[in-house]
C-alpha cells in the first residue's frame, strides 16, 4: 500500500505523511506520554543520537490530526552501526488510546513491514509492554509471537540503605579491584584521553556481547569517531555516577548511567569481565553508582534486564528494585 493510499483510508480528519528530524520533538512528545520512568528520553538526547548513529535504512510515519497534534508514530530500522548479523530490524507503532481500534496502526504497519521486507529484513522485532493489552493483541492478530522479555525495575534512592552491604571500594580491594568514576578517569588520563577511550571501546563491546538480548550485536564495536560520539559526548554517559572497574591498568567492569532531564537515572548497561565474574563487582559497581545519586538528590534509579540475564536480575533484587510491567518482545519472520 502506499502512503497516498494509507493517508486516504484513514479516519476522516487524519493526515499521515513521513517524518524527519524536524518532527523529532514533537514525536519524542507523543511517545513520553505512554513511556515508563526508565524509557523517557528527551528530544536533545534523541537528536544527538540519531545525528551521531544515523540509519539510512530508517523509515518513518507520523499520522496528525486536524489541529496538527500528533496521534500516531511508526517506524522500522535496521540499527545502522548496531545492525544484528541475524538479519532482525526493529519495528515500533504507537497510536494514540483515542484513536486506536479504527485501523490506523493496521495502516501503519502495512508500511513499514514491506520496506523491512524489501530491503533484506529476515525478521521484524517489536517490544510491547506487558500491561498493554490493545498492543499485546495488535501483535498477537498480525502474527508476531513472543520470543524474549526484558525487566524494567526501579529503586528508590533516597530510601536506599547501603549500610548492610559494606564500603564497596574496600570490598573491591580486598579482590585487587579499583573502583573509580568515569570522570576522574578522565582527569587522571588527561592528556590523553582519546586514548583511554579507545581501550574502553573494545572492553566494553567484549562485555555487552555477552548479555542475552533479543538479537546479537554486531561482532565488532563501530569506528570509533562515531563509537567516540555515541558513548562518550552525548547525554547517555554520567561522568560522576558512571563506575569503572580496574585491574591495574586494564578495565574489567563498567556501570554506565544516563541522568535525564525528567530528573530520573536509568542504567544504560552493567557489565564485568568474564575472567572477573562472581566476585562481586557489578554489586559494587551498582553501590558507588547509587551512592553518587543519592548527593546529586535524585529519587528513582531504573534499570532494564533480560529475564534470561538471571545474574544481573539476582544483583538487583538484592539491592531492592522493584520490578515493573516487563517489555515483551515479538518477532515475525520473513520466508
Amino acid at each position: 500500500m502506499t502512503s497516498e493510499a494509507t493517508s486516504a483510508a484513514l479516519p476522516s480528519g487524519l493526515r499521515l505523511r513521513e517524518s524527519g528530524e524536524a518532527d523529532i520533538d514533537r514525536v519524542v512528545t507523543f511517545r513520553n506520554r505512554y513511556a515508563t520512568a526508565s524509557q523517557w528520553q528527551s528530544p536533545a538526547a534523541v537528536r544527538h543520537m540519531e545525528a551521531a548513529s544515523p540509519e539510512p535504512n530508517r523509515l518513518r510515519f507520523l499520522i496528525e490530526d486536524g489541529a496538527g497534534a500528533v496521534v500516531a508514530f511508526a517506524m522500522t530500522g535496521d540499527g545502522g552501526v548496531f545492525r544484528s548479523p541475524d538479519g532482525s530490524w526493529r519495528v515500533n507503532v504507537l497510536v494514540d488510546k483515542q484513536w486506536r481500534h479504527k485501523g490506523v496502526g493496521s495502516a501503519l504497519l502495512a508500511l513499514v513491514e514491506p520496506h523491512a521486507k524489501r530491503n533484506g529484513a529476515k525478521k521484524l522485532i517489536a517490544a510491547v509492554r506487558g500491561d498493554d493489552p490493545d498492543g499485546l493483541a495488535f501483535a498477537k492478530a498480525r502474527d508476531y509471537a513472543q520470543f524474549h522479555e526484558r525487566i524494567d525495575a526501579y529503586i528508590d534512592v533516597t530510601k536506599f540503605d547501603a549500610a548492610p552491604f559494606g564500603d564497596p571500594d574496600e570490598t573491591m580491594r580486598k579482590v585487587g579491584i579499583r573502583l573509580a568514576t568515569y570522570g576522574a578517569l578522565m582527569q587522571e588520563h588527561a592528556a590523553d584521553t582519546e586514548a583511554f577511550q579507545r581501550r574502553m571501546l573494545p572492553a566494553i563491546w567484549a562485555m555487552a556481547r555477552d548479555v542475552p538480548a533479543a538479537s546479537p550485536a554486531p561482532e565488532t564495536p563501530p569506528p570509533f569517531e562515531q563509537a567516540k560520539r555515541m558513548f562518550f559526548e552525548g547525554p547517555g554517559i554520567d561522568a560522576d555516577t558512571t563506575i569503572l572497574a580496574l585491574r591495574g591498568d586494564d578495565i574489567v567492569g563498567m556501570s554506565i548511567t544516563a541522568v535525564k532531564d525528567n530528573g530520573t537515572a536509568y542504567t544504560n548497561f552493567t557489565g564485568v569481565a568474564r575472567a572477573e565474574r562472581g566476585k562481586g563487582i557489578a554489586l559494587a559497581m551498582k553501590l558507588r553508582a547509587v551512592a553518587a545519586l543519592k548527593k546529586r538528590d535524585i529519587q528513582l534509579f531504573g534499570t532494564t534486564n533480560d529475564e534470561q540475564n538471571a545474574a544481573m536480575r539476582g544483583i538487583n533484587r538484592k539491592l531492592g528494585y522493584v520490578p515493573d510491567a516487563p517489555t515483551l518482545m515479538f518477532e515475525k519472520k520473513f520466508a
